[in-house]
């Protein structure tokens, strides 16, 4: 069955928004409900007759055969039916034009539609109520969120149409998809008498949540008792729509201070990358190992809203154990017992950025001692050696071997601040001298040889 709306034949400006509807099967007596969009334009209050062609199939004579053969006749048959409609003398309402309307879940943004007069008496005191049921989505913004919104027109007459532009937005736990918005308008009609229209619908559409990652980090000097350990990365927008004015920033950690933990990245479109970078100072009472550390991402919308992602990135991140700057590479001295000598310590720089005033200084225990134990080293680039000079003695009763003596550097950073190193270990070897001249012996054993001698050289001679 076909059923179709006749409409060069409608005796008015109506115009029929709807095509012609199929029903497969109808039985005697049987209803089906079918629905018509029709456009009144300027048609005047009053009653119409609207003409309906019904286009249909129907059995006219079953024939029954000697063997139980059944043939149907069939006729095709077409009846015109009229539908009567009547037009208001009142206000009617109904939506012409809606703009995008679509937010991201966990954002908000504006949502506008224009609403139109179609009826044939002007509308005052008109105010315009939106709604929804839907849990999670709200009008306003995300701190006083409302279920119901409403804007006022004043008056709006016939053929007018008038633009409504309200708040909206999402919460993070909201599905992608289309959500309906109940639309309605309450007026006064032309006897002061307040009506309410009848309610059109509209939709919504939430996109996923805006989603970040971060990529390819690395990291430098991250260990133990190192105030300036620096995580390199890429921060990537992983959503559906352009994101402004991003901000990567590093959450506090407990035990690690965050000297610079906030990264601006600009604008980013669907899939596109920046880099990142952050410093924290990792004192010396941390734990070496893995760590998790956390990072959040702040951004503008379209309407310039501040917004923040509201689940944090997560990474773990390997702290290393503590490292001196300095080591030592070399050492260098001719000390005997009983004298003195100078000391040179080679000492390598391990750090990765360019020291100044670098002052190291020696300290010794018996039976070493040291009459020189500073020694100035002035700047020194990463991975330079460097000499310390000292000027040391040993005392008599020392033996051959290498005494344990230390080392501490006291150094300036590029950023001012003033750091030691820690104890660094120097064996100081103690030699004899293995120069061949007399012994070193005792004042009164060697006068008492000389004795000796000339008492013997006086007795040959007698």
């Amino acid at each position: 069955m076909r059923i179709e709306v006749l409409e060069d034949r409608i005796d008015a400006p109506i115009d029929v928004k709807t095509g012609s509807q199929i029903v497969s099967r109808l039985a005697s007596g049987g209803t089906v409900p079918l629905q018509y969009q029709l456009e009144i334009g300027d048609a005047k209050p009053g009653t119409y007759r609207i003409p309906v062609k019904i286009s249909y199939e129907h059995t006219r004579a079953i024939t029954y055969g000697p063997y139980r053969d059944t043939e149907r006749t069939r006729s095709q048959q077409d009846e015109i039916q009229y539908i009567t409609i009547t037009i208001e003398d009142k206000p009617q309402f109904s939506i012409v034009e809606t703009d995008t309307n679509a937010v991201h879940a966990g954002d908000n943004g504006e949502f506008a539609l224009s609403i139109k007069n179609t009826g044939t008496r002007e509308a005052t005191d008109t105010r315009v109520t939106l709604s929804t049921q839907t849990s999670g989505v709200y009008f306003g913004q995300g701190s006083s969120p409302s279920q119901t919104t409403s804007a006022y027109l004043s008056s709006l007459a016939p053929n007018e149409t008038r633009r409504i532009s309200t708040q909206v937005g999402a919460s993070t736990d909201v599905s992608a998809g289309t959500y309906p918005i109940a639309v309605t308008a309450e007026y006064e009609n032309v006897n002061g008498i307040p009506e309410t229209s009848d309610r059109l619908q509209t939709g919504l559409t939430i996109k996923s949540e805006r989603k970040f990652t971060l990529q390819g980090l690395s990291t430098t000097d991250f260990r133990v008792d190192e105030p300036e350990a620096t995580i390199q990365g890429e921060i990537v927008n992983a959503g559906s729509g352009t994101v402004r004015n991003a901000v990567v920033q590093m959450n506090q950690k407990q035990g690690i201070s965050i000297t610079n933990g906030e990264a601006a990245v600009g604008d980013l479109g669907p899939g596109e990358a920046a880099p990142v970078s952050f410093t924290v100072d990792i004192p010396a009472a941390a734990e070496p190992g893995s760590q998790s550390f956390s990072f959040t991402v702040e951004y503008e919308n379209a309407d310039g809203d501040v917004l923040t992602t509201s689940t944090p990135i997560r990474k773990s991140l390997q702290i290393g154990p503590e490292r001196d700057r300095f080591e030592v590479v070399g050492v260098n001295t001719s000390v005997a017992p009983g004298g003195s000598d100078t000391l040179t310590v080679d000492l390598r720089y391990t750090g990765s950025e360019p020291v100044e005033n670098a002052n190291a200084k020696l300290f010794t225990s018996d039976p070493l001692s040291a009459s020189d134990d500073g020694a100035y080293l002035g700047t020194i680039e990463p991975n330079e050696t460097v000499s310390a000079t000292f000027q040391v003695s040993a005392t008599g009763d020392a033996l051959n071997k290498s005494y344990s003596s230390s080392i501490e550097v006291r150094y300036d950073e590029q950023d001012g601040d003033t750091r030691f190193s820690g104890s660094l270990s120097v064996g100081v070897p103690v030699k004899e001298s293995s120069s061949g001249g007399i012994p070193f012996l005792p004042a009164g054993i060697l006068a008492g040889g000389i004795v000796l001698v000339g008492g013997f050289l006086v007795y040959r001679r007698r």
